[in-house]
């Protein structure tokens, strides 16, 4: 994990583009359902994407932690 955070942060926008990128396709993905009633995103592509969101929000709170 340790290797993946560091890729992650090596590259300068990465870690803002993943965390709002998965926010916002969550969200939109929700705000279709609300609207449409039909799903945007596949179950796969939101499984994934939630990983996605988990796992930079956990990234953030590590980082977080350390500092204080």
């Amino acid at each position: 994990m340790k290797k993946l955070e560091e890729l992650i942060h090596s590259v300068k926008y990465l870690p803002q583009t993943l965390y709002f990128g998965s926010v916002g396709l969550l969200g939109y993905d929700i705000y279709y359902y609300v609207v449409n009633e039909t799903d945007f995103l596949n179950n796969y592509v939101r499984i994934a994407t939630g990983f996605v969101f988990t796992l930079m929000t956990g990234f953030a709170l590590k980082g977080n932690k350390k500092k204080k």
